[in-house]
């Protein structure tokens, strides 16, 4: 009986791979599993009952796939079915904020994939982010925070090295090669704009359902358009200045996010409604700037937003 075992998710992925490896009949397998669930429950340790927990839902997508005793999944389909429900797990550790429990179940997992790198580098932000609230800034150097963040720029690039058509690693490299370079003042950051609107444009190709890069993608090009004119002479003068879109690009993109993720984005109807007002729709920019207010927030960001769209209006007639 698997229950016997006693060790760490490692040693669980191992027992797993056992198991599939060899022909099982549905009750066998409904009783490896149950064996499996037992040992989770007995680990005292919050890290290793995550793990356990890993291999487990991973291994019940082969029992569901087994429709009849006989009728087993090829090896790749096996291991398509490991690392789907597997990255379903880390997906609902990540919506929990269980960040260091998903770490750990992904420090038991030997396998490689651009969809395993871009969550580790997504968790070890948060956890970064969570970090930088509690620390005084004065503990760490700005090297060193620079330094933890070309660590998860460079998992990004692994993930692309191993899948360059991976929508979500390209969004991720946009998101954190900016925080890197704002870490390095505003000449880095002006380099970094290529870099980022490459990532974000290959993210929405690959992914045409992809609000968040659609909302990111018209933000680029409404920063740009809305430099003042101490940073645009100076990028003119010393820097290469991307080419960057127009209003109506930036508030295409809003629009096409609000269809593909409606309801969902505060900061994407507030840049609608910026974008409108700029183009002169006051009447179309006060509806989304309204929606921007009325939403309800569920984090900092968004009531960053909210505070950004009231001052816009009061700042600003609609009529």
């Amino acid at each position: 009986m698997i229950s016997r075992y006693r060790g760490s998710g490692k040693r669980a992925c191992t027992l797993i791979s056992t198991y599939l490896s060899k022909p099982q009949t549905q009750s066998n397998r409904r009783a490896i599993l149950t064996g499996f669930s037992c040992e989770g429950q007995k680990s005292g340790n919050e890290q290793r009952f995550s793990a356990y927990w890993a291999g487990l839902l991973a291994a019940s997508a082969v029992v569901a796939s087994a429709s009849t005793e006989s009728e087993d999944p090829a090896p790749d389909d096996q291991t398509s079915d490991l690392l789907h429900n597997l990255l379903e797990l880390l997906d609902k550790l990540y919506n929990s904020k269980k960040y260091e429990e998903l770490l750990a179940v992904m420090d038991n997992c030997e396998i490689t994939s651009a969809e395993l790198l871009w969550r580790r580098a997504r968790a070890k932000w948060e956890i970064i982010q969570v970090e930088d609230k509690n620390i005084p800034t004065f503990a760490i150097s700005r090297n060193e925070r620079v330094s933890m963040i070309q660590e998860l720029v460079d998992l990004l690039d692994q993930a692309l090295e191993l899948d360059e058509t991976c929508s979500a690693a390209h969004r991720w490299k946009a998101v954190l090669s900016e925080v890197r370079s704002s870490r390095l003042g505003l000449k880095e950051q002006f380099r970094n704009l290529e870099t980022k609107k490459y990532h974000l444009e290959r993210a929405v190709e690959l992914d045409p359902n992809d609000a968040v890069a659609m909302t990111m993608l018209g933000a680029w090009h409404m920063t740009l358009l809305e430099l003042t004119l101490p940073p645009r002479i100076i990028a003119f003068l010393f820097l290469k200045m991307p080419k960057y879109g127009s209003y109506e690009d930036a508030l295409e993109l809003f629009l096409r996010a609000e269809e593909i993720a409606p309801n969902t984005s505060i900061a994407n109807v507030f840049l609608a409604g910026k974008a409108y007002f700029r183009l002169g729709q006051k009447s179309k920019a006060k509806e989304y700037l309204e929606l921007a207010i009325q939403r309800t927030a569920t984090n900092a960001e968004d009531l960053m937003c909210q505070e950004e769209a009231k001052q816009f209006v009061r700042s600003n007639p609609m009529s």
